[in-house]
């Protein structure tokens, strides 16, 4: 359904945050955390070294085929210049410590959850 007036709609921001948890849940099966951690780190590297010697982002993607196909909005944002690693190493050493079995699920989900909050929501404002 069109939005009302001229006003286009709220732009597709990818799949939802229960379809990205599923896929989460469904994926810890078959690549343990702290693997996966590690991959994505080398990935995430790889691709901004690439972008840093100047290839285009499709040729970064035929090179790192496997990273753009099961990570693709990770992929994209970790080949713009303006990338926010530190997000991303918050929840990776989260996913590390699921691995290693000294936090579970939920209790890396609340940390990484407060630590987007106090960064996005309630950011510290000069008085």
């Amino acid at each position: 359904m069109p939005a009302s007036g001229n006003r286009p709609g709220p732009p597709d921001t990818g799949p939802s945050i229960e379809d990205s948890i599923r896929d989460a849940q469904a994926r810890s099966l078959d690549f343990p955390a702290t693997e996966r951690a590690t991959y994505v780190r080398a990935m995430v590297c790889r691709a901004q070294e690439l972008r840093e010697q100047g290839f285009a982002s499709d040729e970064i993607k035929e090179k790192l085929p496997e990273f753009a196909r099961d990570y693709p909005h990770l992929f994209d944002s970790a080949i713009t210049p303006d990338f926010d690693q530190g997000t991303l190493q918050t929840m990776l050493a989260m996913l590390e410590r699921m691995g290693q079995g000294t936090l579970n699920h939920h209790q890396a989900t609340v940390i990484v959850g407060k630590k987007l909050a106090q960064k996005y929501i309630k950011p510290d404002r000069p008085q």
